[in-house]
């Protein structure tokens, strides 16, 4: 498993897809690849709810309700079974995810995110797509955090996660490895996954978080987990159904 995906801005042609940075076999719940604008992309209806996040330029985003711009750092969501497109320029980048979700509702539309909205003050959230908002097959939040900040301490998920890294570095402890994700990298990390995240920096860091699924209401977001120092013993007794 590769935790750590680095994707790099001008290796693809106008118009071109990149390989799969999250690929359908690997069964994460969504697939994401890398785009270059440059081709006038036709509105199509897919089974699959898509995503567009734009890392530079300035994209268009065309649905049912017309056409509409696209600025760097926002979100396109077309629901499934909805008819839309992203396209740009040759100097216009972004992120596409797919998943498979039931036919959605609305159209095609753009979510900008609202510099007035984010909860927290490190660890500073805001929510731009999920249940609430039509998204059927997860939950899209941007995440800002500053220098000294981090996630919650070990602890591990009943959902997969992905970090798209916008600026600055994210540092991450798997279990007892630590690695680095720079800006232009996507984190991986299953369901089950031992991990905490921080920002062990001097300048800001901004990543873009993926719940696939979201969490149902109710449901325990982080599963706190300990790591001791010592040898791991054989159990004594079957454990109870958790």
């Amino acid at each position: 498993m590769r935790y750590v995906r680095p994707f790099e801005l001008g290796n693809l042609k106008p118009g071109e897809a990149s390989n799969w940075l999250i690929a359908p076999e690997e069964e994460a719940g969504c697939c994401l690849r890398l785009r270059r604008g440059g081709v006038e992309t036709v509105p199509t209806q897919a089974s699959a709810e898509r995503f567009a996040l734009v890392l530079k330029g300035t994209a268009t985003c065309a649905g049912g309700e017309g056409a509409a711009p696209v600025r760097t750092g926002s979100l396109v969501f077309i629901p499934a079974g909805k008819s839309g497109a992203v396209s740009g320029d040759a100097d216009t980048w972004w992120i596409e995810v797919a998943a498979s979700a039931p036919d959605g509702a609305g159209e095609a539309r753009v979510i900008d995110i609202d510099p007035l909205r984010f909860e927290g003050k490190g660890f500073a959230h805001q929510s731009l797509a999920d249940r609430t908002t039509g998204a059927g097959s997860m939950r899209i939040n941007v995440l800002q955090v500053q220098p000294g900040a981090g996630s919650p301490d070990f602890h591990i998920h009943a959902f997969a996660q992905m970090y798209v890294i916008l600026e600055g570095e994210m540092t991450i402890d798997i279990g007892k490895a630590r690695v680095r994700a720079p800006q232009n990298s996507i984190v991986v990390l299953p369901p089950g996954v031992v991990h905490r995240n921080f920002n062990a920096s001097s300048g800001l860091e901004r990543h873009i978080s993926l719940l696939v699924p979201e969490p149902e209401p109710g449901q325990i977001f982080d599963f706190a987990i300990d790591i001791h120092s010592g040898e791991a013993q054989l159990l004594e007794k079957i454990p109870e159904t958790v």
